[in-house]
């Protein structure tokens, strides 16, 4: 059992007032008067350890208080009424509660999966382009990553991932996924790995969103997501001694800039 409170400040793209044209209609600006986000989560979990893995189960409830969440209006600029200005103001708030579940299972000795899903329902309040509004939804995401050992020194990845639709005070979004591919080849007596990975093999990595505030949209944002990797890495020294790896810290910022995303 658990409880933690967590600050997400501004991001610098989402705070920064110098507008940015993406589209010849979409305008994309940052909102300087910015709040922090506030999280106060409270947990429940159980994990129970197997012979050849582990089971996780949970259930949460998340509140967000001064959500950030990005904007749609009208273009208070252009005299026409047909651009839209795309930024980010704080919500009153943003309810989550639901359930997660996870599993890392050794099937075989060469074949090793590691997945998680998680379900839950979440309610956000709040003021845009001056409706009080408030929307519930209910999402389902899922991933799960494949190891696979061959041989001794051949190593292949396969990850698949699913994002579920969703909606918020103004925008319906459809549901992504992706499926990525790997290998990985120690050569030089284990000093040298020759890497190669495909990335969204299916272009299912797509932001497709309808809205009907300020008026009736529908739309679809692509990005560069389906990229192929062949790299080489080698390891100098006796191997005595491992390498040293700087841990991934988290920044505490809320994340977006121009676009949609």
């Amino acid at each position: 059992m658990s409880y933690s409170r967590r600050v997400d400040r501004p991001s610098l793209g989402q705070i920064n007032p110098i507008r940015e044209w993406s589209t010849p209609r979409i305008t994309s600006v940052g909102n300087p008067n910015l709040k922090p986000q506030f999280t106060n989560s409270y947990e429940l979990n159980y994990t129970r350890k197997i012979k050849k893995g582990s089971l996780s189960f949970g259930t949460f409830y998340r509140r967000v208080n001064d959500n950030i969440t990005r904007v749609l209006s009208l273009d208070p600029l252009d005299i026409d009424g047909n651009n839209v200005l795309i930024s980010y103001n704080n919500t009153d708030s943003s309810n989550r509660y639901g359930f997660e579940a996870s599993f890392n299972y050794g099937i075989t000795k060469w074949w090793r999966v590691n997945a998680s899903t998680d379900l839950y329902t979440q309610k956000e309040s709040g003021i845009v382009n001056g409706d009080n509004l408030e929307v519930t939804n209910n999402a389902f995401n899922a991933r799960i990553s494949n190891n696979f050992k061959a041989t001794k020194n051949l190593r292949f990845q396969l990850f698949a991932m699913y994002r579920g639709g969703g909606q918020n005070l103004q925008f319906k979004v459809e549901p992504m996924s992706m499926v990525n591919i790997g290998s990985s080849l120690n050569v030089l007596k284990g000093k040298g790995t020759i890497n190669f990975r495909v990335n969204d093999i299916f272009s299912g990595m797509k932001f497709a969103f309808e809205s009907v505030n300020p008026y009736p949209s529908k739309g679809q944002f692509n990005w560069e997501s389906q990229t192929a990797y062949l790299g080489f890495s080698y390891r100098f020294g006796g191997g005595k001694n491992k390498a040293l790896r700087r841990k991934n810290r988290d920044n505490n910022e809320t994340q977006g800039s121009g676009g949609f995303m």
